[in-house]
């Protein structure tokens, strides 16, 4: 293991004993990455990633319960995923999952490496990028204002005032009360510059100011009922992403 680059965390699945033996030998002589966990059925494999959150995941495509391509729409957390089967008419439906790789069993372990530092050049990519996304929002400070223009006329809106801003065919809108404000920023621009312990985005069409939340029910599906403290009790629903980043936002 080179501890001078970061490591992949990895899980796999597959319902053969066999095969998970000969891939876990397999995965302990390829650096930089490190099993998490493995699963023998579709139910626990989709346990096992939203549980872990790994970087990557070897998917035996037949497996009992569930198979590899239908559970991939049941994870919260959405790893990279190379798929590995003893049958290839599954090729084109796994590159349509946007799948990394797709190994045919039995596979030697240079293909199984080839496949993983494709995996690991993404993961490295993706690392930088964060990294250079938290770097670049330490710098921003939070805006204090917003603006909304409307002809001659610009009002000038307090984030502190807004109860959530809503995304609507691409345009922007700030909600205070029974009124709303066009903003000429993207919700994406928004989320960026506002205070992420005041706002937190929990659906891609609305960021929610938490100060202004009145009440929290539970939902279907993972998600969550937001419901605004404004007159008119506005109810929003979260995606199940965005229930998570509410959660830890209150720590509940």
């Amino acid at each position: 293991m080179n501890k001078e680059q970061p490591i992949m965390r990895i899980v796999f699945a597959d319902d053969e004993l066999p095969a998970r033996e000969k891939l876990s030998h397999q995965l302990s002589l390829i650096p930089n990455i490190e099993v998490v966990g493995f699963a023998t059925t579709g139910k626990e494999t989709i346990t096992l990633i939203n549980d872990e959150q790994p970087d990557l995941v070897l998917l035996d495509i037949q497996m009992p319960e569930i198979n590899g391509m239908d559970l991939l729409s049941l994870l919260t957390h959405k790893p990279m995923v190379i798929f590995t089967t003893a049958y290839d008419q599954y090729a084109i439906a796994a590159f349509e999952q946007a799948s990394t790789d797709y190994l045919l069993k039995p596979f030697p372990l240079a293909r199984l490496k080839s496949a993983i530092d494709k995996a690991y050049t993404a993961f490295l990519q993706k690392e930088a990028l964060q990294v250079h996304s938290e770097s670049f929002k330490n710098l921003q400070k939070p805006m204090k204002r917003l603006i909304s223009k409307n002809g001659e006329r610009m009002i000038i809106l307090s984030p502190d005032d807004i109860f959530y801003i809503k995304s609507e065919q691409g345009n922007s809108f700030a909600v205070n009360g029974d009124k709303q404000h066009y903003l000429n920023e993207t919700l994406d621009q928004l989320e960026l510059n506002l205070s992420e312990s005041q706002y937190v985005r929990i659906h891609r069409s609305y960021l929610v100011n938490i100060d202004k939340i009145k009440e929290i029910q539970r939902w279907f599906n993972g998600k969550l009922m937001v419901i605004m403290a404004d007159d008119k009790k506005s109810e929003l629903s979260t995606s199940r992403a965005g229930a998570d980043k509410l959660k830890q936002l209150l720590g509940i």
